[in-house]
């Protein structure tokens, strides 16, 4: 597969022309989702669109494990251990069910204390038990959304690359996680209901967004290819090519609706694995955009930034506070403004971070915990 792979020393690009391409596509189609009058959810139409969106969490998560691999050396293992913790955190972060430190503490130790039968009679708390908005808040709070999911699996996938130096026996290990990840997914599904609260979410698709079932599969397929690419270029095309014959298969068989069978899976990451192929070919004629590249750095990013502005955080209101329920077209319209914000955002971002390095966000960090811990009651 040498002349079918272009490598570049410092990036893959087309993995990043990936991410830049269902960025584009989720902002829009995100605000479409969140701004759209209910009813239209259930047409065929908006079917189509729900099914690509399906792909971008895919997409995101294949990258980040095939990067994962290949960008590691053990030099980097205590930063990406931390880089994988700091996204949980920033994932936890913008689900917050408050904006205040006092508030989040004062109503948790509510919530325990209820929970546990105790009643703690308070001046500022009538009833003893946090207001209905709190718990509400904090069923949010606990979900695993794709920041969460990318984060926990960095760090799995990091300590596999600092246990395992044999390429071959890493692509073994990832391919059979792969495998168990993906063809558990609807045994551990059912499993899961019945854990703790802020641990079902793992691994049950109930209250969840990206449980790590089979998600974490996506990653582990990346890192699967990721090995591979070190080991022969023509297994990591042979397995893109395996998985690409789910598409087709659709043609005789169709998959089912649920994301945690391994048909649909298959079906999902088939089709990202022929755009990647596209991308490929047209990289090898070519092909570049530094616009698109540029989206595929700071994927992660943009969905963070949009994500607060589309569904809103603990210091935005969701955009149905100000537009309220819209059709196709009004709906659009505000998701290709918002796109143009998320990406002029991002690229001021990204200079900003060019020219002064990880102090940046460190500071936005800091910035934002100052705020979140002397916020009023």
């Amino acid at each position: 597969m040498g002349s079918v792979l272009v490598m570049s020393k410092k990036r893959l690009l087309f993995f990043d022309y990936l991410k830049g391409l269902f960025v584009i596509w989720m902002i829009p189609t995100h605000t479409l989702d969140g701004l759209i009058i209910p009813s239209i959810k259930s047409t065929p139409l908006y079917h189509s669109v729900a099914f690509f969106n399906g792909l971008v969490a895919p997409a995101f998560l294949v990258s980040s494990g095939f990067l994962a691999v290949y960008t590691y050396n053990d030099t980097k293992f205590w930063r990406r251990l931390r880089r994988g913790i700091e996204l949980m955190a920033f994932g936890y972060a913008t689900q917050l069910p408050t904006k205040s430190l006092m508030l989040l503490v004062l109503f948790s130790i509510l919530f325990v204390t209820s929970s546990l039968g105790i009643t703690l009679n308070l001046p500022l708390i009538k009833g003893g038990s946090p207001p209905e908005w709190f718990v509400n808040g904090l069923h949010i709070f606990k979900r695993v959304e794709i920041l969460i999911s990318i984060g926990s699996g960095v760090l799995v996938i990091t300590s596999v690359l600092r246990l395992v130096k044999s390429p071959v026996v890493r692509m073994g290990i990832f391919l059979f996680l792969t495998a168990l990840f993906w063809l558990s997914t609807p045994w551990v599904w059912e499993w899961g209901k019945s854990l703790p609260m802020f641990i079902a979410p793992y691994f049950t698709r109930e209250g969840s967004l990206f449980p790590v079932f089979p998600y974490w599969g996506y990653m582990f397929f990346g890192s699967t290819l990721g090995s591979s690419y070190f080991v022969d270029r023509r297994i990591t095309f042979g397995l893109m090519a395996a998985v690409s014959l789910a598409v087709a298969l659709t043609v005789f068989v169709p998959y089912p609706p649920s994301e945690g069978h391994v048909y649909n899976i298959l079906v999902r990451v088939g089709t990202l694995m022929l755009i990647l192929f596209a991308l490929i070919a047209a990289e090898n004629f070519g092909f570049h955009s530094e616009f698109l590249a540029m989206l595929g750095r700071n994927s992660l990013m943009s969905y963070a930034f949009h994500n607060a502005i589309v569904y809103g955080s603990p210091f935005t209101a969701p955009l149905t506070r100000f537009y309220g329920h819209r059709g196709w077209v009004d709906s659009l319209i505000v998701g290709g403004m918002i796109f143009l914000v998320t990406a002029t955002f991002v690229y001021t971002w990204e200079m900003l971070r060019n020219r002064y390095g990880q102090k940046l966000s460190r500071s936005v960090w800091k910035f934002f915990a100052m705020v979140f811990a002397l916020n009023p009651w």
